[in-house]
């Protein structure tokens, strides 16, 4: 992850801290299939994690890195789609967008965590280099038997409030037959438009110009002069 992005000021834009839900009557709840479509087993369901956020402001957005999709099956797994589930959905934050990361080495892929800038770009430790995670469309990715990638969910505050995602549903096809199944890895936070400032995290900040990344909407290098009088955050990428 980057920068181990658990535990310590950034991780997770701020004071974040992994949290382990042990209550399996929930996770239960939230895996019931939808009618119409069986409850699948082709992926590795993991560990119930729920990931804390620190308060972020309306408009402001961050890309979460972090949920993983591993076919344990001898067959491909066609992904259809993938969306968030949980409160707060639609009236704290919203989902701006969807992408698979793709299992990649060396420079086109990053470790996961929560990114302020946009393509997830951040400086990588152990090689000394500035990675890209590569991003593609969700729709017909093929998940190869005993393959893997991850999902790239990047989402925006849009009301005071506080949500909590239960996890990411998952819409697939394999061998001929659809199925939907949920991947527990959750997170937690609020909106307020008195949120604190925080800067972009060092690792990220350092490869935004020679990457030719930018800064995520409300994500800036160092505080504005008129941040605490900003009703909401200006969008700086194109279609945000």
């Amino acid at each position: 992850m980057t920068r181990s992005r658990l535990g310590g000021r950034r991780s997770l834009r701020g004071a974040a801290a992994a949290i382990v839900v042990a209550s399996v009557a929930l996770a239960a709840a939230c895996d019931a299939p939808a009618t119409h479509t069986a409850k699948g087993t082709a992926l590795v369901r993991g560990t119930v994690f729920t990931f804390g956020l620190a308060p972020i402001r309306p408009g402001t957005q961050l890309g979460l890195l972090f949920a993983s999709l591993s076919n344990r099956t001898q067959s491909p797994v066609v992904v259809n789609s993938v969306t968030l589930t949980g409160q707060g959905l639609g009236s704290v934050i919203k989902l701006v967008e969807v992408k698979i990361a793709p299992f990649e080495t060396g420079r086109r892929g990053t470790p996961g965590g929560a990114f302020e800038v946009y393509p997830p770009t951040a400086y990588w430790v152990g090689t000394g280099t500035c990675n890209q995670q590569v991003l593609v469309a969700v729709r017909g990715f093929r998940i190869p038997p005993k393959g893997q990638a991850r999902v790239w969910f990047r989402i925006q505050g849009t009301g005071p409030g506080v949500f909590h995602v239960k996890g990411d549903v998952v819409h697939y096809r394999t061998n001929g037959v659809s199925y939907r199944q949920l991947i527990p890895t959750g997170y937690k936070g609020s909106v307020s438009k008195h949120a604190p400032f925080a800067p972009i995290s060092p690792e990220q900040r350092r490869c935004i110009k020679r990457m030719h990344a930018r800064p995520l909407p409300g994500n800036y290098l160092t505080k504005p002069k008129n941040y605490d009088r900003m009703p909401r955050a200006a969008s700086r990428l194109a279609g945000s």
